[in-house]
């Protein structure tokens, strides 16, 4: 196992739509991981450099991001591993053990972690990953996590809006969306989750899946089922381009979705 020293890696990686890996297999493999074979080798090539450089933030933020798409590949229940994954290794990366350690922080330690983080990154796969799981919790723990999710993307959007094609802001945006269905109890309309989709598609308009989720979380629920079909026939439509992953599976799931156009809008 060979021990890896990251030299000078800059904010110039983060504006590139798939971050160029500093492992030079991974970066062969790489735009080719909507393939479960090599993504799993590459989480493979990443965990054993990490065997070697347990604390190397980096690392953790890499296999934070594979483990969550490794779970976009799978049938449930597996997919809750990677899902789990994805926010274990993104809370190291964030400086504590793991998603269990935040579960047990108190709210004013839990704000405390976030806004001393400057890592957009690791902020971002810690709440989707922690999002992802929250179907599979205690109802009132999932209801009490909300907050401190929608805390982890103000503070990603604020560090970084643009990583990812846009990421952060959507992820708020359907945040916003899904708490508009409590009502009063968030305060939040569903008229405000629509200018994060709009922003997330104007910070990077080739990353699909901002469509789909503006699609998804806002259309339906406003029932504008004229935007809900323009975005996903765009998505259809528009090219694989710079995000072989992300879109693919955006077209995937656009196509899955306009197949139930008359069972969301009858």
């Amino acid at each position: 196992m060979r021990r890896l020293m990251l030299l000078g890696l800059g904010l110039s990686l983060l504006a590139l739509a798939e971050p160029v890996s500093f492992l030079p297999e991974v970066e062969t493999l790489y735009p080719e991981r909507y393939q479960l074979p090599v993504l799993e080798r590459i989480i493979s090539l990443y965990e054993e450099a990490l065997a070697s450089d347990p604390q190397n933030k980096e690392l953790l933020v890499r296999l934070a991001q594979h483990w969550y798409e490794w779970a976009v590949l799978m049938p449930e229940p597996e997919e809750d591993r990677g899902w789990r994954k994805a926010a274990d290794y993104a809370f190291r990366a964030l400086g504590l053990s793991g998603l269990d350690e935040a579960l047990k922080l108190s709210n004013e330690g839990f704000q405390e972690l976030v806004r001393e983080s400057t890592d957009a990154r690791a902020l971002l796969w810690a709440g989707h990953g922690w999002g992802q799981l929250l179907g599979k919790m205690n109802p009132f723990s999932a209801f009490f996590a909300l907050p401190k999710i929608r805390a982890i993307y103000e503070r990603a959007m604020e560090l970084d809006p643009t990583y990812m094609g846009g990421s952060a802001p959507q992820a708020y945006g359907a945040l916003l969306a899904n708490l508009s269905d409590y009502g009063i109890l968030f305060g939040v309309k569903l008229s405000e989750a629509k200018r994060y989709f709009e922003w997330a598609i104007e910070i990077d308009p080739t990353y699909l899946d901002n469509y789909v989720a503006y699609a998804k979380e806002y259309a339906i629920r406003a029932k504008d089922r004229d935007l809900f079909e323009s975005l996903l026939r765009h998505v259809l439509e528009a090219p694989i381009g710079n995000w072989p992953f992300w879109n693919r599976m955006a077209k995937d799931r656009a196509a899955e979705l306009l197949a139930k156009i008359d069972k969301y809008f009858p």
